[in-house]
C-alpha cells in the first residue's frame, strides 16, 4: 500500500532541527522527493517553485504559521494533501484546521505508530484518486469522473467541445487522431453539414492554449497526437 507514495513529492516544514533531521530521513524512505523548510517563508517559496503533492506542516512556525500556509495552499489547490502537526488541542484551532480539508491532524508528541497510520490513510486516499485521474504532464491532471482539468490542483476552464476533444486525445494517447475522427466526435449532431479542416484546427488551437506547451503535436496531413 505504501509503495504508491514513491510517485509523489512532499514538503515537510519543521523549525526544530533535531526533529526535522530525523523525520526527513524517515520520509525519504517513502517519497520520491522530499522538500524541507524550517520556517513559513521558506516553505512558501518552495511551494511556489516546486508545487509538491503533499505538505506536512507544523502549526507554530516562524514568519508564517502552518495554518496560514495551509490556507494559501488550499486556495491554490483543491487536491493537495495536507497534514498538520501541532501541540495545540484548543477547539478553535482544531476547527480552523478542519476547514482546510486535512488528510490528518496529529498532536505532538507523535508516536511512530500514529505517524505510520497517517501514511496508510494518505496512501489509501491517493490510491482511490489514482483510479479516477489521468496524469498528463507538468502537473496537469484529467478527472475522468467529473470531466475536469486541473494544473497542480487548480481548475482550468474548458468548454464542452474542449472537454470532448481532450477526452478523445486521452483515449488515443500517443496515437494519431485523424481530422475525420475529430469531426465526427465534435460535430456528431451536425453531420448533415460539411465541417472544414479549419474548424478542427481552430478547436485544437483553443485546447492547446489550456495545456502544457507541445502537449499536442501536429501530424502532417493526418491529424494530431497527444504526447
Amino acid at each position: 500500500m505504501l509503495t504508491i507514495l514513491k510517485n509523489y513529492s512532499i514538503l515537510y516544514v519543521e523549525d526544530e532541527p533535531e526533529i526535522q533531521a530525523n523525520m526527513v530521513e524517515y520520509l525519504e524512505s517513502y517519497f520520491a522527493t522530499v522538500y524541507v523548510a524550517s520556517d513559513g517563508k521558506e516553505a512558501l517559496s518552495i511551494y511556489e517553485k516546486h508545487q509538491p503533492d503533499i505538505a506536512i506542516l507544523d502549526i507554530e512556525l516562524p514568519f508564517i504559521s502552518g495554518l496560514t500556509l495551509a490556507s494559501k495552499f488550499r486556495e491554490n489547490s483543491e487536491t493537495m494533501k495536507l497534514i498538520m502537526l501541532t501541540g495545540h488541542t484548543e477547539t478553535e484551532v482544531l476547527l480552523k484546521a478542519t476547514e482546510l480539508k486535512l488528510t490528518k491532524y496529529l498532536v505532538k508528541p507523535i508516536a511512530p505508530k500514529k505517524f505510520k497510520e497517517m501514511l496508510l490513510i494518505l496512501s489509501k486516499e491517493l490510491t482511490l484518486e489514482s483510479s479516477k485521474f489521468i496524469e498528463l504532464s507538468q502537473g496537469y491532471r484529467w478527472n475522468k469522473e467529473t470531466n475536469t482539468l486541473t494544473c497542480y490542483g487548480k481548475p482550468i476552464s474548458l468548454n464542452e467541445k474542449a472537454q470532448r476533444l481532450l477526452k478523445l486525445f486521452i483515449k488515443h494517447k500517443n496515437k494519431t487522431v485523424r481530422y475525420e475522427d475529430i469531426m465526427v466526435h465534435l460535430w456528431e449532431d451536425s453531420l448533415e453539414r460539411e465541417i472544414s479542416i479549419n474548424s478542427v484546427k481552430n478547436q485544437v488551437s483553443l485546447l492547446r492554449k489550456k495545456l502544457p506547451q507541445n502537449a499536442i503535436s501536429s501530424v502532417y496531413g493526418q491529424g494530431y497526437i497527444l504526447n
